[in-house]
């Protein structure tokens, strides 16, 4: 019974340093514990969701979706599984599918912000701008700071040629964040599409002040130097 316990213990530490080593950015060093963990308990979900999590970390999508679809044949229930195999399969560029696993997730969770947004990112690259913009909504609504839905729904906007409304939704980043350098982009990128190009070099700049490394600013000033 002691020894039962001993055993037992020891693979809660190991999962916990496999769970510690994901969430530090260190996916490559979950993998073996995780592997030894399945391999004991080759049906247990979690264990596959977390060895998902770490194959997408470190770019294989194939192999992450694989442990999803692995997770899904033994609890189908829980949101979270649907929309992490809705990621790995958006990050394969299979939009339409991953659409459908997301509205599953949906389905078991109405309120998941993470499956509002990632359905959004989908939607917007199907091209299909308007209902990415209603899920951004939905997203804000909760998370009204969520820095990445804002940039996102700003591209949606742009894409719409809805430029006032998207400079507007950079702003509102700035306005957070003054020193996040894609909103500053964004903007001298949506005010050179609609050719007005002091303000784009305006913006440019603004972009190479808070980051002197974000090429494709000094790349678009350059080119505006040229005109």
């Amino acid at each position: 019974m002691a020894g039962q316990r001993s055993m037992n213990a020891k693979k809660a530490y190991t999962a916990a340093t496999a769970i510690r080593d994901i969430q530090r950015g260190r996916p490559e060093k979950a993998l073996k514990p995780l592997e030894k963990l399945i391999k004991d308990a080759p049906d247990n979900p979690a264990l596959w969701n977390l060895k998902g999590v770490a194959l997408g970390m470190i770019g294989d999508h194939e192999g992450s979706l694989a442990c999803y679809e692995k997770v899904l044949t033994t609890d189908p229930d829980p949101a979270v599984y649907w929309n992490n195999k809705g990621l790995a399969l958006q990050n394969l560029g299979r939009y339409a599918e991953a659409e459908e696993m997301y509205k599953q997730a949906l389905e078991r969770d109405p309120e998941s912000l993470e499956a509002r947004y990632n359905l959004a990112n989908t939607l917007q690259s199907l091209g299909r701008f308007e209902e990415a913009l209603e899920y951004y909504e939905k997203v804000l609504y909760d998370r009204p700071d969520h820095i990445l839905t804002m940039l996102n729904m700003g591209n949606a906007l742009a894409a719409l040629h809805r430029f006032e409304k998207a400079i507007a939704m950079y702003e509102e980043i700035l306005e957070i964040n003054p020193e996040y350098p894609d909103a500053a982009y964004n903007i001298g990128h949506t005010y050179e599409e609609q050719e007005d190009f002091d303000n784009a070099a305006v913006w440019y700049t603004r972009t190479l002040e808070i980051d002197p490394d974000y090429h494709h600013a000094r790349e678009q000033l350059d080119l505006l130097k040229k005109r």
